[in-house]
């Protein structure tokens, strides 16, 4: 069993990795109006932004991390013009599948109720012992 999570408090999801992993983190979209999704570590090592739009799990983003064991997620969606406005959460896993893991944070802009708006994916591989 991995020791990662995700809390989820309002617009924001507190994400907990796997020391010393390798973690691949995709961010998709689903929708036209524009998404936003910051990642932010306590230690200042991960400070980055996402932002795009498109439908059919557009891809607006992908990195990786290694070593970084806590994270916060803000997700926020808005008209290209306007202020953002935050989206509701909801999320699931981490799921074990062998030896890889996923774990999934998604959200909703509340034009309907599919939580697809923005997905953020993180995967990684647990050593063999």
């Amino acid at each position: 069993m991995t020791d990662a999570y995700t809390f989820i408090k309002g617009n924001q999801a507190e994400i907990a990795l796997p020391a010393g992993a390798q973690v691949a983190v995709k961010v998709k979209t689903n929708s036209k109006l524009l998404q936003s999704v910051k990642l932010t570590s306590k230690d200042g090592q991960v400070d980055q932004l996402f932002t795009g739009t498109g439908e059919r799990n557009n891809i607006i983003g992908q990195t990786t991390l290694t070593g970084v064991s806590q994270l916060v997620a803000t997700f926020e969606y808005g008209e290209s013009e306007g202020a953002l406005k935050p989206s509701r959460l909801n999320s699931g896993g981490p799921y074990d599948i062998g030896a890889y893991n996923l774990m999934v944070i998604v959200a909703e802009n509340g034009d309907d109720a599919d939580y697809n708006d923005t997905i953020l994916e993180f995967s990684w591989y647990t050593p063999k012992q």
